[in-house]
């Protein structure tokens, strides 16, 4: 199990920095946590770690999917699951395909959470007392 202390952007910077190191085509990175926990942050900072190009990243919280590709990266998809409704507006979304062609990283991903990749990277986001996030995952 691998645990980071975030106490600052630069700290949240760095594990987002780690887990680029696992991305590839295929991989899906699922994150879960209290709101307010860091997860859309990290997000942003794990999507510009893998494409220095994109220089700003909105959450998609009310979209549901933003998508990010360049000509020479694998296409990422960071979702957020938090207003879906069920599990059919998932298969609507067409995340299985994403699953074998892209880098997901999914927000929320509970109500999906059968239906994710073997291979998918579960990080959780905590908030201490000492108001420090914490991140720790089973890679």
């Amino acid at each position: 199990m691998k645990e980071f202390v975030c106490r600052s952007l630069d700290d949240t910077k760095e594990a987002a920095k780690y887990f680029a190191t696992f991305a590839k085509a295929g991989q899906c990175f699922a994150l879960t946590g209290d709101l307010g926990s860091g997860k859309t942050t990290f997000s942003q900072f794990l999507i510009q770690t893998l494409m220095p190009s994109v220089k700003y990243v909105s959450s998609p919280t009310f979209t549901i999917v933003q998508t990010y590709n360049s000509e020479n990266q694998t296409e990422i998809w960071h979702v957020d699951c938090y207003r879906l409704k069920d599990r059919e507006e998932f298969f609507e979304l067409g995340l299985q395909e994403a699953f074998e062609t892209c880098i997901t990283i999914i927000e929320w991903p509970k109500i999906i959470d059968e239906f994710l990749p073997q291979n998918t990277i579960k990080i959780t986001f905590s908030v201490n007392k000492s108001g420090d996030r914490l991140i720790s995952s089973n890679k």
